[in-house]
């Protein structure tokens, strides 16, 4: 009886070693190999409901204006890059920055593409690519501006690729509520890091109708 025994907890715990063995390593943060192929059509108007854990923004993009940061955007957001990723900095009055899988203000989704000059001045909920000040930087990581921004504050060197929803007083509620939240010290000092997590939980794309679609589409 006693052997019985000694060879069921042999068993049992080669069994566990052996589950162990096979769990799979935690992965870090998703990365492409290039830039994405160019799928946006630039008169088809595109919006995105960004739901935070402070509530929610919708913005409208604009593809005539920066057609590879919407495009890029747009392939991001549907690969669930951004669900679940945080607001690692605010700049109280300037921006919020978010879009870092990693949480440091310098990581992207594995490529980088052109800087789009912006075709206008920075405004309160204006989405903008972050970039590293180098050409061709642009990548996963964007600010939403907090106020109408003067050159000074922010200059024209940031791609525009969508803004807040026209007088959306929730989307606006939200965003003011991000940009008020308490602040203590980033990766590089700058005290700029919400001290309680801030998150975007899910990236909702809505593709709205081309102009030349009619109701026989589904439009």
């Amino acid at each position: 009886m006693w052997r019985a025994i000694v060879i069921a907890l042999v068993v049992a715990i080669a069994a566990v070693a052996v589950a162990a063995c096979g769990e799979a390593e935690p992965e870090g943060p998703p990365t492409f190999a290039a830039e994405p192929e160019m799928t946006v059509e630039e008169l088809r108007p595109y919006s995105v409901v960004l739901t935070t854990s402070l509530g929610r923004m919708t913005f409208n993009l604009v593809p005539q204006e920066a057609p590879r940061a919407v495009n890029s955007f747009l392939f991001l957001a549907q690969e669930g890059y951004y669900d679940g990723i945080t607001v690692h900095r605010v700049v109280p009055g300037v921006l919020i920055e978010t879009g870092d899988a990693t949480g440091t203000g310098t990581g992207n989704a594995g490529y980088t593409f052109e800087i789009e000059p912006p075709q206008q001045p920075y405004r309160r909920g204006d989405l903008v690519m972050a970039n590293s000040g180098a050409p061709n930087s642009n990548g996963s990581r964007f600010y939403i501006i907090l106020n109408d921004l003067t050159d000074a504050e922010l200059p024209p060197n940031y791609t525009i690729f969508g803004r807040v929803k026209e007088n959306h007083a929730p989307s606006l509620a939200t965003l003011d509520k991000i940009g008020g939240v308490a602040l203590g010290p980033g990766p590089d000092g700058e005290t700029s890091a919400p001290v309680d997590e801030v998150t975007i939980q899910t990236t909702k794309i809505n593709f709205g109708c081309l102009p030349s679609m009619t109701i026989y589409s589904g439009c």
